[in-house]
């Protein structure tokens, strides 16, 4: 059984409000064993067996930043995004896992959720935030690279294995601006 977020102590980084309904983003500070289960539970419908487990999400939300979307008053988790201080350029944040949920895909969801992290991320004193993606999605690639601003700065082959090619992408944060 779900239980409701409003319980935990967390903080509403943006509002996203549309057709979609009082859709918030959430930056997770705490949780709870039912929160831990929907995190890891989209997490295993959107990346399967690479989804991050417990284990890995734990210390993800105390010592990284856990976003969540999802609708106000709703249980169902619409999209996540993790992500890590770099430990070499302490300025530098780095995006290790960003979904939406399939049937909410192609609805601007994702380019609003990720650019209020943006700046949420540049507003905790962040300058730059890097990420890997797969060279063979292109629909990802078009977010950050044509409507964000990320930039390719090298292509990594057999990131995870053989024939498993990743972009290398960085964002200048100090120069994302923020929407209307």
């Amino acid at each position: 059984m779900l239980e409701e977020i409003n319980d935990l102590p967390r903080k509403v980084v943006e509002n996203l409000d549309g057709d979609q309904g009082n859709i918030k983003v959430y930056l997770v500070q705490d949780f709870n064993l039912s929160l831990l289960r929907r995190i890891v539970n989209f997490e295993l419908d959107i990346f399967n067996e690479q989804g991050i487990d417990e284990w890995g999400l734990v210390p993800q939300i105390r010592h990284g930043n856990v976003f969540i979307l999802k609708e106000e008053n709703k249980k169902k988790i619409i999209g996540i995004a993790i992500l890590m201080r770099d430990w070499e350029e302490f300025d530098k944040a780095y995006l290790f896992d960003f979904a939406i949920a399939d049937e909410y895909q192609g609805q601007s969801l994702g380019y609003h959720f990720l650019h209020s992290i943006c700046i949420n991320i540049r507003e905790q004193g962040f300058n730059k935030m890097d990420l890997t993606v797969n060279t063979e999605n292109p629909g990802a690639i078009h977010l950050y690279k044509d409507k964000l601003g990320f930039k390719t700065i090298k292509m990594s082959e057999d990131e995870f294995g053989k024939g498993h090619h990743r972009y290398v992408m960085e964002l200048d944060l100090v120069t994302l601006k923020k929407l209307n």
